[in-house]
């Protein structure tokens, strides 16, 4: 299923160009099939309308939702909720967003795990002739799986700007598909992992090229990593049981209509269920947490030259074919008088 997150924080299954809210559809499955006679009570905790709740509840939500939407198809237009209240939407007309689970969910992005990227970017930073020293070459396919942090609260969403930060000149794109953990859990096994796993998205990450460090310089926070507007995410999240094979996914892509990344996760150095036995030790992972793939060859650093790096204008659209594509503008940062 395709599950969507618009208006007030509610979900809905994204289902022939429509909006299906799951959550009234359940009340009007509860209500015309089951003759409850508490519909909206019943569907709050069957189909709660929040889409952390929703993950959390499991696969008893899922299952729950399923019903809901195979009910509104059925009905289609004429699906109504309870009290009359429209239930389907035009997706079009629908400004969707982020489905970020939670602003308390942890964001963990891999760094050089497509072996593609790690060495076009590589090559690119010899031939610069930048004056810091290469990367080693160990390093270049990492002992273990290789990540940082980012802040929740700087995820925008399909559509919404992205204000270009201050203190770079080189903001950099990197398209990813993003994991969405469902079943909390700690020391987790690799070949128990994807059992832990609620669903897939598609993910943008941001970076201020010019203000990236190397470890030794102890920026743990990752100046250029965080900023406002530093993640994009959407449009939607597709439920695990649709996506069979994450590491066999295209990865796209294009700025301006020009393509820029063509890749596939087939390249991931580390794949998810190593990446989830790696950041569990000692560490529980809970319902809504998201790991980002790392990216593909063909980012703005990659270029010999500055030219690839976004202006202010520009149009990035990230492409995941089995999940779906999305859009944003990068905007001009609005400087507030003090």
């Amino acid at each position: 299923m395709k599950i969507a997150k618009y208006g007030p924080d509610r979900i809905a299954a994204v289902s022939g160009g429509k909006l299906i809210d799951l959550n009234l559809a359940y009340a009007s499955y509860a209500l015309n099939k089951a003759s409850e006679v508490l519909p909206y009570e019943l569907a709050a905790l069957r189909v709660p309308a929040d889409l952390l709740q929703f993950i959390r509840a499991g696969r008893s939500a899922l299952d729950a939702a399923y019903e809901a939407l195979h009910f509104a198809q059925a009905l289609g237009e004429r699906a109504r909720g309870p009290r009359g209240e429209p239930i389907v939407f035009d997706l079009a007309a629908m400004p969707l967003r982020a489905p970020l689970p939670s602003l308390g969910s942890k964001l963990i992005c891999m760094g050089r795990n497509f072996a593609s990227h790690s060495a076009a970017a590589q090559a690119a930073r010899a031939a610069s002739g930048e004056a810091r020293a290469p990367v080693p070459e160990s390093s270049l396919q990492p002992k273990r799986p290789a990540g940082f942090i980012k802040f929740a609260d700087t995820v925008v969403g399909p559509g919404d700007p992205v204000l270009y930060p201050a203190r770079t000149r080189k903001l950099d794109y990197e398209v990813e598909l993003a994991l969405i953990i469902g079943t909390p859990g700690k020391d987790i096994a690799a070949g128990d992992a994807m059992r832990h796993v609620f669903g897939y998205s598609v993910f943008c990450d941001y970076s201020a090229r010019d203000q990236s460090s190397d470890l030794e310089d102890m920026n743990w926070v990752r100046h250029h990593k965080n900023f406002d507007c530093a993640a994009a995410l959407g449009p939607w999240i597709v439920t695990a049981d649709e996506l069979a094979d994450p590491h066999n996914v295209p990865i796209r892509c294009t700025v301006n209509g020009q393509l820029r990344q063509n890749g596939n996760t087939s390249d991931m150095i580390y794949k998810f269920p190593r990446i989830i036995e790696y950041y569990s030790v000692d560490q529980t992972l809970y319902a809504g947490d998201l790991f980002a793939s790392g990216t593909c060859q063909g980012t703005a650093m990659e270029k010999k030259d500055d030219s690839w790096f976004l202006k202010v204008g520009d149009v990035v659209e990230l492409d995941i074919a089995p999940i779906g594509k999305f859009a944003n503008r990068i905007a001009a940062k609005q400087l507030h008088a003090h």
